[in-house]
């Protein structure tokens, strides 16, 4: 959410703005959380859904991406739009108009919280398992086809890609999640487990453990943020050789404290190590920067590459659950900007 679009909201709805924290370090995960959660309180009419989809398009395409996957804290405001079902409905109408308008692809994460019990993500687990397999789920899409190759004909494609995992770790191991994660990612709904682990300072049941437990356990092709495996050598040869991608957000992980300073940042140890990284903006409103930021700032402060910049780009693409006919043509543009 854009800051000025959080601030008309709550005037809108008579709502309390939480201070502007960008580029603040967080004391711990709680006052984080506590400025998430009002965000989330400003969703209460389907036209702050709508125009919410619809700048996140929009400020994807101006930082260079045609294709997110926002993760969605959906429980915290699904009750305000007649419950689950009805507000995946509208998520997915305003996605199809964004991307009418900005060229931006979406596919959503649906994504449990920690900080409520087990038995709630059960049941949300198994409301998205029903609507994933029900007709509802799927977003229309024409391929680009290239010069030669004929006539690109109407196809669909998912707009529920993956089951997460948010909230603070500290006190919320992933282990009580195992069985609703294993509910809403199996072959037969084609859903990925997408979990945030390893984000936190160490914690019991979080750090490098969290991230063991999320790639062996709960079968994660991808961790969000993951960071502190770079604690655990032999994790991070793991994630390595079964090729596991981290998500990672490197102002998050400096405001959040998961890392002491930007120069600390385990992100060029863990590309050199071989683990498939990709940089992103987790929450610009609380944190800041935005996507080009990120890649900015891994270029002036953590010192990588161009040729590595230009491998996290392609490693989004690569384990990203976009159409492959994107992808195909996504990761030749990489090639191309790297070759220029």
């Amino acid at each position: 959410m854009r800051p000025e679009t959080l601030t008309e909201l709550c005037a809108k709805h008579g709502i309390e703005r939480p201070a502007d924290t960008r580029g603040k370090q967080f004391s711990d995960f709680g006052p984080f959380a506590a400025c998430y959660m009002a965000v989330c309180e400003c969703l209460r009419e389907e036209s702050d859904l709508k125009r919410l989809v619809m700048e996140v398009a929009q400020d994807a395409k101006s930082s260079g991406a045609c294709w997110v996957e926002p993760a969605l804290s959906i429980e915290l405001y699904c009750h305000r739009f007649g419950g689950l079902e009805s507000t995946l409905q509208l998520l997915l109408e305003a996605a199809i108009a964004a991307e009418a308008e900005t060229g931006v692809g979406m596919g959503f994460i649906v994504a449990a919280e920690r900080h409520l019990t087990p038995d709630t993500a059960l049941q949300l687990a198994q409301k998205v398992r029903s609507f994933v397999l029900g007709d509802k789920a799927w977003l229309p899409y024409t391929p680009e086809l290239r010069e030669g190759e004929g006539k690109a004909e109407p196809s669909r494609r998912r707009g529920i890609v993956g089951f997460g995992l948010h909230s603070a770790e500290p006190g919320n191991p992933p282990e009580p999640f195992l069985e609703a994660m294993r509910v809403a990612c199996d072959a037969e709904t084609g859903l990925l487990a997408l979990p945030h682990a390893g984000e936190l300072p160490p914690c019991p049941g979080g750090g490098p453990a969290s991230v063991r437990f999320c790639v062996e356990v709960m079968g994660a092709p991808r961790i969000a943020h993951g960071v502190l495996a770079i604690e655990d050598p032999a994790l991070v040869a793991e994630l390595a050789a079964k090729g596991i991608c981290l998500d990672v957000c490197p102002s998050s992980n400096l405001l959040l404290k998961a890392v002491p300073s930007m120069a600390a940042h385990p992100l060029p140890d863990l590309l050199r190590a071989g683990v498939p990284c990709t940089i992103n903006s987790d929450d610009p409103l609380l944190f800041g920067p935005n996507l080009l930021e990120e890649f900015e700032t891994c270029r002036a402060q953590l010192g990588l590459s161009d040729e590595e910049l230009a491998g996290c780009a392609a490693t989004s693409w690569r384990y990203s659950c976009a159409p492959e006919e994107l992808k195909r043509s996504a990761l030749l543009a990489v090639d191309a900007w790297l070759a220029s």
